[in-house]
C-alpha cells in the first residue's frame, strides 16, 4: 500500500516519501498535531496544530497556510483526527482541556459544551504549561456505540455514553494523570490506560508516597471501565493493541519521565511482559510517546526526544523512518493513502 507520510516538527510540517523529507511550510512553529485528509471532491488538506499558535489549515500541499479561527479559540493541540463514531466528522483535543468537532473538513469547529460542566474541571493543570488539563487521545471502544472517552492529562478519563453531549470525569484506580486510553478491537469492555506521575492537588501525597499504592503505568479494565488493574507503574505515554495481531498488548514505559524508556511487548493481556525493543538502544535516551498505525498496518512510534520508528507488529525490529542526514525532531504523524 503506498501512502504519503505527514509529521509534525519543532518547526513545522514536513512531507516523508521516498526517503526524502519535504518541508511544507509554518517552519516557525511547532506543530504538536497533524492530519491529512482527502475531500469529497477527492482534493487533499491538511490539518497543523501548533503548540501555542492555534491551527493552521492549507489545501494546496503546504503552499499556503490560513489559520483557524472558526468556533476554534485553543492555542494548542494534542491530537487531531477522525471522529470515532462518525467518519464525516473531524474531532480534535487540546490545551487547555477541551474537545472540538469539524463537519467541514477543518475550516470551521464547535466546541464540546459539555467538557465545561464537568464537576472540578477547574482544577486540571499541567505541570509544565499554564494551561489547565490537555486532551491527549479520544477513543470509541465501540464505534457503533455512542460511547467516548477521552484521556486528560493531570485530569482524568472522560466518559460520554451520549455521544459527546454529557461527561463525567472520573479516576482510574487512584491516577487523575491519564495520558492515553484505549481498548481491544474485539472487546469493547477490555480498556488500557497509560498513566503519569502526577496528581490533582486534592488527591496529592507524601513526596515519598509512603503509605499510598504507586501512581502511573499501565492499567486494564475488563469491566468497562468500572473497575481497574495496575499491571505495572512506570510512567506511560503510549499503549495498543496491534490491529494485526490483536493477542499482543504493546507499551512505551519509562522509569523516568521523559528517559530510560522501553519498549515491552504481551502475549497474555498485560499480566506478563517481554521487551519488544530489537533495533534500538535500551535504556532508550527518551521514551515513546505515541504509538500510531500506518496505512499498512506498521506500528510507527513517535519518540519523545524528536525520533520516529517503525516496526512490523510481532517482529518488533525498529528502524527509524527519518532520513539519515535529517534533524527533523517529530511531534506528530498522520498517513493518507495514495
Amino acid at each position: 500500500m503506498m501512502y504519503d507520510t505527514y509529521v509534525g516538527t519543532e518547526h513545522g510540517v514536513h512531507r516523508l516519501r521516498a526517503g526524502r523529507a519535504q518541508s511544507l511550510g509554518l517552519e516557525n512553529l511547532k506543530i504538536s498535531a497533524i492530519f491529512a485528509g482527502r475531500e469529497a471532491s477527492g482534493d487533499t488538506y491538511i490539518l497543523a496544530g501548533s503548540y501555542g499558535a492555534g491551527m493552521f489549515r492549507s489545501a494546496d500541499d503546504g503552499h499556503t497556510w490560513q489559520p483557524i479561527y472558526a468556533g476554534l479559540p485553543a492555542p494548542a493541540f494534542r491530537t487531531i483526527d477522525v471522529h470515532p463514531l462518525n467518519p464525516r466528522e473531524l474531532i480534535c483535543g487540546c490545551e487547555p482541556g477541551r474537545i472540538y468537532t469539524s463537519a467541514d473538513a477543518g475550516r470551521t469547529w464547535s466546541e464540546v459544551a459539555g467538557i465545561r460542566n464537568i464537576p472540578g474541571i477547574d482544577e486540571w493543570y499541567l505541570p509544565y504549561s499554564p494551561r489547565a488539563g490537555a486532551v491527549r487521545n479520544i477513543h470509541a471502544p465501540d464505534p457503533s456505540s455512542a460511547r467516548l472517552l477521552a484521556s486528560v492529562e493531570v485530569g482524568g478519563l472522560l466518559d460520554s455514553r451520549d455521544g459527546g453531549v454529557t461527561w463525567t470525569c472520573s479516576q482510574v484506580g487512584v491516577d487523575d494523570d491519564i495520558h492515553h486510553i484505549t481498548s481491544h478491537p474485539d472487546d469493547p469492555n477490555l480498556l488500557y490506560a497509560s498513566l503519569g506521575y502526577a496528581a490533582l492537588r486534592r488527591h496529592r501525597r507524601p513526596a515519598d508516597g509512603s503509605g499510598h499504592p504507586r501512581l502511573g503505568g499501565v492499567a486494564r479494565s475488563r469491566d468497562g471501565g468500572a473497575t481497574w488493574e495496575k499491571l505495572f507503574s512506570d510512567y506511560t505515554r503510549a499503549t495498543i493493541v496491534p490491529p494485526t495481531r490483536r493477542d499482543l498488548v504493546l507499551s512505551g514505559p519509562a522509569p523516568y519521565v521523559g528517559e530510560a524508556g522501553r519498549i515491552d511487548v504481551s502475549d497474555d493481556g498485560g499480566d506478563n511482559w517481554q521487551a519488544a525493543s530489537t533495533g534500538i538502544e535500551t535504556p532508550m535516551p527518551d521514551m515513546v510517546e505515541l504509538f500510531v498505525v500506518a496505512s499498512d498496518q506498521t506500528i510507527w512510534a513517535v519518540r519523545s526526544g524528536g525520533g520516529l520508528i517503525r516496526a512490523e507488529a510481532g517482529e518488533w525490529h525498529w528502524h527509524s523512518t527519518l532520513p539519515e542526514d535529517s534533524n527533523l525532531k517529530v511531534n506528530a504523524v498522520a498517513f493518507l493513502n495514495v
